[in-house]
């Protein structure tokens, strides 16, 4: 994934509070281009707020070693999975999450329809071809968690077609060709796959609701992650960050894609196609937070669990994941929920 930095300077923390009238200066990375930190400075939260979040910069591919950047004060928040908030507990590199964004993954588990008669659970998982990405994302992490939880020991199915280039192309053709029997997979590749007809749903986690059936909690995915001690320094410049954010997330939740999409500045489609880039805001809409962006303590229990019970592949990424200098998490640490609670009390 690329990661790509709000910002108006790099450095470390430099006391970020408003002085003499000024703005706050907040630097925030962000996981690939999501719509809100576009519609918190399209409608003039940020700067309501009192903040400085602008410019967008490439920083690094690297997003999942994005703990040590925080912590070391080269940024100051991170747009990002909730799970690094536990891979950098594992690491003795805390972060703690302040605010949910997406309280579903925005997967959905598919089977091929000429084998759909024997696989309905993830038990039936055993000895089948499953596409479920690389072998150390979160795709591939829930795939396995459904089949340990169905009583499936590790690695009962071949995991196949896990390069990322042209992965939608050879998961089209290993369905043609029986080679392939379940697939997890998010937007625009999942709704591509239905379009060939050769695919049913099986497991749906594109919604809080949804994905409760299937998990047993809500699953937080985008989060808004900070260092502890800046979360210390910093109280009412986070208190700011939630507030202009959460004035976000209301209006998200009580308009329509197409008003949505009318408030997303011209520069955010520049390089997509239109068409697409509507299509899949209104599909992956489901995904977001509707009216609480707060951790409950189930749905941060699923995460460490499902952390904990993956066997990640042996990729450097995988490998990074897969270690602990810590292997006890306090929960408690992971997230902190003061100030989403204010601001949603407050901000109707």
């Amino acid at each position: 994934m690329t990661t790509v930095l709000f910002t108006a300077g790099l450095g470390l923390w430099a006391a970020p509070g408003a002085v003499a009238g000024n703005p706050a200066r907040v630097r925030l990375s962000v996981d690939e281009d999501p719509i809100v930190p576009r519609l918190a400075a399209s409608l003039g939260f940020f700067k309501a707020e009192g903040l400085d979040v602008v410019d967008l910069l490439t920083v690094s591919p690297e997003d999942y070693l994005l703990q040590a950047p925080l912590i070391k004060g080269q940024i100051d928040a991170s747009y990002h999975w909730f799970n690094h908030a536990v891979f950098g507990a594992r690491h003795n590199l805390p972060v703690t999450a302040v605010m949910v964004f997406n309280d579903a993954p925005g997967m959905t588990v598919l089977v091929a329809n000429r084998v759909k008669g024997q696989v309905r659970s993830a038990a039936d998982f055993k000895g089948r071809n499953v596409a479920e990405g690389a072998g150390y994302g979160t795709k591939s992490l829930l795939t396995n968690y459904l089949a340990t939880q169905a009583g499936l020991p590790p690695h009962s199915f071949t995991p196949v077609m896990l390069e990322h280039d042209g992965r939608q192309e050879a998961v089209i053709k290993g369905l043609g060709e029986g080679t392939v029997d379940v697939m997890t997979f998010q937007e625009p590749i999942t709704s591509a796959l239905l379009a060939t007809g050769m695919v049913a749903p099986l497991f749906d986690l594109n919604s809080k609701e949804s994905t409760e059936k299937v998990l047993g909690a809500a699953w937080p995915a985008q989060s808004l992650l900070m260092a502890p001690e800046f979360i210390r320094l910093h109280p009412a410049v986070v208190q700011s960050l939630v507030n202009a954010f959460v004035r976000t997330m209301r209006f998200i939740n009580h308009h329509t894609v197409d008003e949505i999409v009318a408030q997303l500045p011209p520069e955010y489609f520049v390089g997509k196609n239109r068409a697409a880039e509507i299509n899949f805001i209104k599909s992956t809409m489901p995904t977001l937070a509707k009216d609480d962006y707060s951790f409950s303590p189930e749905s941060v229990k699923l995460v460490i669990d499902t952390v904990q019970s993956f066997d990640f592949d042996r990729s450097k990424e995988g490998k990074w994941r897969a270690t602990a200098e810590n292997p006890r998490i306090d929960a408690d640490q992971l997230y902190d929920n003061r100030f989403v609670e204010k601001a949603m009390k407050e901000i109707k």
